[in-house]
């Protein structure tokens, strides 16, 4: 992309994890954007966003999360949902160094990013001027039985790092095949959660989702309506149920959950409605 380069490096977790992250430096800075990504994917599947907030002027941070991508830690697991809070917080303040008075920080997150920006916004207030959340992580289609639950907290009690498939379908990610070819094929994509990581997880869905009055900033939601992986229904629920005064919602009926990455003309779509929010508030 001409007039912006890509840097990457590592920071230190509070733990001592080793947690990796691309920069994106445009021309001439206008805002900031931090990029918190989905389950099992990384922080590199993301080149549509940088392409459409870049030329903008966004520079923008995006993580690899612990245990996915390029950063430390087993595939899929935590110890606990605010460890991922942690990491990003230090993200956050990363990208919140020398900026100049009045340059706004905003936060997307996607999937269980969005999930992690929203639990974030929930604990951490007034630390960004700015919330993205796209198919974010609220509920899922066909929630596990009462069985399933009590048998994974027991294995998170006894066998934290028990390892198991996410079952999600990768076909249902996209319409457009060269995106769907992409994640199946990126040796940086996984499939895995742990038992430790699904009860935290679930945990932290009731916590956040029952707590939409904790958002003090100015949230754009875009919700996938035909999306197989996550509830689209539990999202917009969610949404309604926001109190702040700036709150916007696009439910695009039609697409899969990866809202940024569908086929063209949906993509441009979604993305010229990102663009607009962010125009219409920050620039």
């Amino acid at each position: 992309m001409a007039g912006t380069h890509e840097e990457t490096d590592y920071f230190e977790g509070d733990d001592g994890t080793t947690l990796f992250y691309r920069k994106y430096v445009p021309e001439k800075e206008r805002f900031r954007v931090v990029v918190s990504h989905g389950l099992g994917e990384h922080s590199g599947r993301y080149g549509h966003v940088v392409d459409t907030l870049c030329p903008m002027g966004a520079a923008l941070w995006a993580i690899d999360h612990r245990g996915h991508g390029r950063s430390q830690g087993i595939r899929g697991h935590i110890h606990d949902f605010d460890d991922y809070l942690k990491d990003l917080k230090i993200l956050i303040d990363m990208a919140g160094m020398d900026r100049t008075d009045g340059l706004p920080l905003l936060l997307l997150g996607h999937s269980m990013g969005g999930l992690i920006a929203l639990a974030f916004v929930r604990k951490h207030p007034g630390h960004i001027d700015g919330l993205v959340v796209s198919s974010p992580l609220l509920g899922v289609p066909q929630p596990p039985p009462p069985l399933l639950k009590a048998v994974a907290r027991i294995l998170s009690m006894i066998w934290p790092t028990l390892s198991l498939n996410n079952q999600l379908d990768p076909t249902r990610i996209s319409h457009d095949g060269t995106e769907v070819r992409a994640y199946v094929q990126s040796k940086w994509v996984h499939s895995n959660i742990s038992a430790r990581w699904f009860t935290r997880c679930m945990a932290e869905i009731e916590a956040t989702g029952g707590s939409p009055e904790a958002i003090d900033t100015p949230i754009l939601m875009q919700i996938a309506g035909d999306d197989h992986l996550v509830s689209a229904t539990a999202a917009l629920t969610y949404f309604d149920a926001l109190t702040v005064a700036d709150k916007t919602l696009f439910h695009y009926e039609n697409l899969y959950h990866e809202i940024y990455n569908e086929r063209l003309p949906d993509r441009q779509k979604v993305l010229a409605d990102l663009t607009q929010w962010v125009k219409d508030r920050f620039l």
